[in-house]
């Protein structure tokens, strides 16, 4: 098998063995602790460690929804086996196996900064320990960002996070990695974006095996999942946008949609445009989805770019000014900053 056989502290002669997409099973994996059981997430993740590996890795499990462009193709894909006795009614029960050939059965992502040779032991530790609190099952919190809270608990969090962790980042806008998800590149340094399709977007057709021209109204469109990447390197999130953006911010909006409009066929008032507070990872990037999708949107998460555009129109230093309400999980070392600056501010009051 391809599963990693060195320390994953140590540089390897064959490195590619200790790369996350080489795995052809997770008969390797050691399992340490099961993170989300997936029962309110739908999203199975574990921690644990594999054969011949020193470090740990996330291994996130989930099911992508049955793809139904082509219904009798669905039928003929699935074999039954009886889950419960006849009733003698109306009903029968069975349990279904689809053929993978016709549709995977899980979506699996793992998870591993051990393979990240150029960082420091410590940036991995931190990178793992991210992953860890992200995928653990936790209560959602939600926080009122001032101005004070940003500058104090947000940007030193934002200064410690290894530079690696955004380095595939910039291997997409290099065009190293991921040109089959491609959909629009626009290089220019000041305003130009590039649009893949996200992995989240399970149903979408075989990028190497369709041709593109089937793309355009493929019954996957109610799933779109899309993401744009600025290549400005200075914007983080949405604390640094200014009325400079203002090009950049209105080319994503608009030439993002006009993209997915002629490559999907899916009009303007069916796609959704936003951006996350606080961001999944700090190089500012915008998020487009069908409008029936509702992974992410939650009203103290998702502001939407049009509303994003008015908001500098009017006034350059918007959110450099403004609070913002962000959530995170009760474990998330963002939210521990956040509790840590204000029993400071409050002990210092008292």
């Amino acid at each position: 098998t391809h599963t990693p056989r060195h320390s994953a502290t140590m540089a390897s002669e064959d490195e590619s063995a200790l790369l996350p997409h080489k795995l052809p099973s997770l008969r390797g994996l050691n399992v340490d602790r099961v993170l989300n059981d997936g029962k309110e997430s739908g999203v199975v993740a574990l921690l644990g460690t594999f054969a011949g590996c020193s470090t740990q890795a996330v291994v996130k499990l989930s099911r992508p929804p049955i793809p139904v462009g082509d219904p009798d193709a669905l039928s003929r894909a699935i074999s039954l086996s009886e889950r419960a006795p006849w009733s003698g009614m109306e009903y029968g029960y069975y349990h279904g196996a689809l053929d993978p050939l016709f549709a995977p059965g899980l979506s699996v992502d793992v998870l591993y900064p051990g393979c990240l040779y150029d960082e420091s032991e410590e940036a991995r530790e931190k990178l793992l320990k991210k992953h860890i609190s992200r995928n653990t099952a936790q209560a959602p919190v939600a926080f009122r960002e001032t101005v004070e809270a940003y500058e104090s608990a947000h940007v030193p969090y934002i200064r410690a996070i290894p530079e690696g962790a955004i380095g595939w980042v910039y291997k997409i806008l290099a065009l190293e990695k991921e040109t089959e998800r491609l959909l629009f590149n626009d290089p220019t340094e000041d305003a130009g974006f590039l649009l893949n399709t996200d992995p989240k977007w399970t149903t979408h057709p075989d990028h190497n095996t369709t041709p593109k021209a089937m793309w355009n109204g493929h019954a996957s469109t109610r799933d779109l999942y899309c993401l744009g990447l600025c290549h400005r390197k200075d914007v983080k999130s949405l604390r640094d946008l200014r009325r400079e953006h203002l090009p950049m911010l209105r080319a994503m909006a608009e030439t993002g949609r006009r993209v997915i409009r002629e490559t999907y066929g899916l009009e303007d008032h069916s796609v959704r445009v936003f951006v996350h507070y606080p961001p999944q990872f700090y190089h500012f990037h915008v998020h487009y989805t069908n409008v029936a999708v509702d992974i992410g949107v939650q009203a103290e998460r998702a502001h939407l770019l049009d509303d994003v555009i008015d908001n500098i129109e009017r006034d350059s230093e918007h959110y450099a000014k403004c609070a913002i309400t962000g959530r995170m999980g009760e474990s998330d070392e963002l939210w521990r900053r956040y509790r840590e600056w204000r029993a400071n501010r409050d002990a210092g009051s008292a």
